[in-house]
């Protein structure tokens, strides 16, 4: 058993998800504590400042401690000023959801700094957080992905309003692309924040929907809105670069008839919060196959550590399409992806172990590179 490791946990972020992140933290700490390792918090507060913080019971705190700032010295780690010393550090294990933190940003400043971490790579973050790149990804692998539209925000904020001309142009495009009714997502979001379903879609709902996605991101993500369908959802976990997929879950949402979606409240904040029930009952050779696609998309990213994958289902047609992957998924108490490794027969203790083993094998096999190419 991997013992006594000093890991840093990294959490909070500039993103929409800072407040998922610093409950994943809390989760996160009591976990690995209990693991017999030595925990450094290190919060990343909402303007991307970074300092240590003592624990707390539900909610790790991140508003930023100028005594106790943490800068990165490419090369040599994390380090404290006030101090001028370095931080002990064994390992990162980040929990910082959404951009900045899930997106390749951070994992490519930790490798300047030359520290292991747990979790995906640069690419694959990049990928993943990125929805219509990780869909051309899973479409070449093989895998139906639902067709889909981007719009770019400096294109559309010239036309001024719905009825322009060249707007109306575009509306057209993308209802007989579409169907009549679309859902618009941020490309490089989470957690449901900035989504708009349009049942049906019409050229003023639309022009709504594309300024709300643009207060999040420049970039925003149409596909079809399809009824009558479920969400399905697999979590995997690789070792040595060996991918492994955990029996496929089903979304439970006792509001999805009202939503049309899971929203940010619905999975955080309700009484009523979406639940995964796993296995989905659905066909064996269908879970399968779901186990089999989450497994395929993960190796085709990238996936180093683990992830979780999602899609839809279609009980009438058996029809099945990739929705996204999520490189670096919540870990909440009442996240998914903590029920469904279980299935593989993960504890909590077993997978932290796994996940912090195989942050030191990437690291390692980064290392390798680097002297291969030198020499």
């Amino acid at each position: 058993m991997l013992k006594g490791q000093t890991v840093a946990l990294l959490y909070g972020g500039k993103s929409v998800e800072h407040a998922v992140s610093c409950r994943s933290a809390a989760t996160m700490y009591q976990r690995i504590k209990a693991c017999g390792h030595t925990i450094i918090p290190i919060a990343i507060d909402r303007k991307g400042q970074w300092s240590l913080h003592e624990p707390a019971s539900d909610y790790m705190p991140s508003a930023f401690k100028q005594a106790s700032e943490v800068i990165i010295r490419p090369g040599h780690g994390l380090w404290l000023p006030k101090e001028e010393k370095p931080l002990p550090i064994d390992i990162c294990f980040p929990v910082t959801h959404g951009s900045g933190g899930e997106d390749g940003l951070l994992q490519g400043l930790l490798e300047l700094t030359n520290l292991p971490y747990v979790g995906c790579g640069v690419q694959a973050s990049a990928v993943g957080m990125h929805k219509h790149l990780a869909k051309i990804v899973a479409q070449q692998a093989g895998i139906s992905v639902l067709p889909s539209y981007l719009c770019q925000a400096q294109t559309i904020q010239p036309y001024r309003d719905a009825q322009n001309p060249e707007f109306m142009k575009l509306f057209s495009a993308i209802q007989q692309k579409l169907g009549p009714s679309i859902i618009a997502k941020p490309n490089d979001g989470g957690s449901s924040v900035g989504i708009s379903v349009l049942h049906p879609v019409s050229s003023e709902n639309l022009w709504q929907a594309l300024h709300s996605a643009f207060r999040f991101t420049q970039t925003v993500l149409l596909e079809p809105f399809l009824q009558e369908i479920q969400e399905i959802e697999c979590a995997v976990v690789s070792t040595k670069g060996q991918i492994y997929a955990s029996e496929a879950g089903l979304v439970v949402d006792s509001e999805h008839a009202k939503n049309h979606f899971l929203t940010y409240e619905q999975k955080y904040l309700s009484s009523q919060q979406a639940y995964i029930q796993v296995p989905a009952p659905l066909a064996q050779r269908t879970l399968l196959q779901i186990s089999e696609q989450a497994k395929i998309i993960a190796q085709s990213i990238g996936v180093q550590g683990y992830a979780r994958v999602d899609f839809f289902y279609k009980s009438k047609t058996g029809e099945i399409w990739f929705n996204e992957i999520n490189t670096l998924p919540g870990m909440t108490a009442q996240s998914h992806f903590p029920t469904l490794v279980q299935t593989m027969g993960y504890t909590w203790e077993t997978v932290i172990e796994t996940l912090l083993l195989e942050g030191f094998f990437a690291y390692n096999q980064r290392s390798v590179r680097q002297v291969q190419a030198v020499e």
